[in-house]
Parts: C-alpha cells; structure tokens; sequence
C-alpha cells in the first residue's frame, strides 16, 4: 500500500493507493505468452534470433505489442474430466488426440481452423479443494497432441494449469507444447487460467462454444501480459 484509510482525516478529503508489481509467468497468475517467450537452438518464432531479447530493450521481435489491439476469436471448451469421469487430472497425466475427440463428441462440438481452445483438467478446483500439490509436475497435453492441433489450425490454447504435461516424457524437452507450439507453430498459450465458474454455465446451457475476448496490457516489448480472459454467450 502507498497510501491507506488508517490515517485518513476524521474530516476533509483522504485517499487510498497500492503498487502491483507481477512476474506473471508460471502457474499462480493468469497469463498470455507472447511468441518471445520460447527459443530453440538459439531462434524463437519466424527464426527470428533470441539476442533480439535484451536487458536494455527488451524483446525487439515476437512481444505482446502484437496482441495489443486483443483477441477476438470462437472458443470451444473441452472437459477432460468430464470424459475420464473424474474431478480433476492429477500431475503427470496426459491428454491425447484421442481425449480431446472423446470430449468433442461428448459435448457436441469441433474445434476448427482460428479457434481458441479451452481446456479443463480440474487443475483450479483441486488447488481449491485440497490445496497446492506437495510435488512439482501438472497435468497437461501430451506432445502426441501437436500435430492434431496444428491439423485443426488452433489459435490459442487456454489451460487451467499449463499446457505441458509435467513430467513430460521427453527429458531432453521440458515443455513441448511451449517450445514447439510457440517456436514452430505461431501459438499463443494462455495459463494459469480458472475455468470453473464457466464450466458451470456451459453445462447448464449444454453450451461449449462463445466468444473469446483477451485484452493484455500494452506492456512494451514484454514476453507476456497479465490477462482477464472473458467469454461470452
């Protein structure tokens, strides 16, 4: 707090104030990375150079800039737990081609060339439920999940963790729905998202598709935003 109510006068004017200071990137705060975010051998995306990220100015190609004006797309959310008829996915568990067309055939829906993916694993509600896991690992898409999402042309992917099954199988590749995703195919990721109050509505209307509305702030030359992602119906 910078300025607060506890000395305000018993008369006349008074005012309160806070700084916000965020490293956003991770799993506590809801965010969208920028296509700056990840390299590979030296390159992000378009084989643009990693040293175009710098201290002094920062990131000179790929930053949120690109997102400045938003995003406004058609967003399908697919419940994974719905289909393995569980609460939440534990860490370490991950999701196949085959659950996501499980889920698109249980809800009725398809994801489709620009859309933006929504995907539930449960990830906020167990914090919510039992609290932050003891262990590091998240559930997440497996990397067998890459070329059906480049086949089916995804925009954005929205999870409620992150996007990267934790551990992912691959030792030499940490997170390859991030390096690869965002360094070879142009995808926007968006973490750390709570999801469960939408789900609510989705089920209620049996509703799985709406607009998607994402505004980051226009932080300049940064490799990400803090977001308030919105549907609407």
């Amino acid at each position: 707090m910078i300025n607060t109510g506890e000395a305000a006068p018993r008369r006349g004017p008074g005012s309160a104030s806070d700084f916000i200071g965020l490293s956003f990137h991770g799993l506590t705060i809801t965010h969208l990375d920028s296509l700056c975010h990840q390299f590979w051998d030296g390159k992000m995306y378009n084989g643009k150079p990693a040293s175009l990220v710098t201290v002094q100015q920062k990131a000179k190609a790929g930053d949120i800039d690109k997102a400045q004006h938003g995003i406004v797309t058609r967003d399908v959310l697919l419940d994974i737990t719905q289909v393995r008829g569980r609460e939440w996915l534990e860490a370490g568990e991950g999701v196949f081609p085959e659950d996501l067309e499980a889920a698109e055939a249980a809800q009725r829906v398809r994801v489709e060339e620009g859309d933006a993916l929504l995907l539930r694993l449960g990830w906020c509600k167990r914090r919510q439920q039992v609290g932050a896991p003891d262990a590091p690992g998240r559930p997440g898409l497996h990397a067998a999940a890459l070329p059906w999402l480049h086949q089916r042309g995804v925009s954005i992917i929205v999870a409620d963790a992150s996007h990267d099954v934790d551990p992912s199988g691959y030792p030499n590749i940490g997170l390859p729905i991030h390096k690869v995703g965002i360094v070879a195919m142009g995808l926007w990721l968006l973490d750390a998202a709570n999801c469960e109050d939408l789900v609510d509505v989705c089920q209620r209307l049996n509703r799985w598709e709406f607009m998607f509305v994402v505004a980051p702030l226009r932080f300049h030359n940064a490799t990400g935003s803090p977001v308030n992602p919105l549907a609407v119906f």
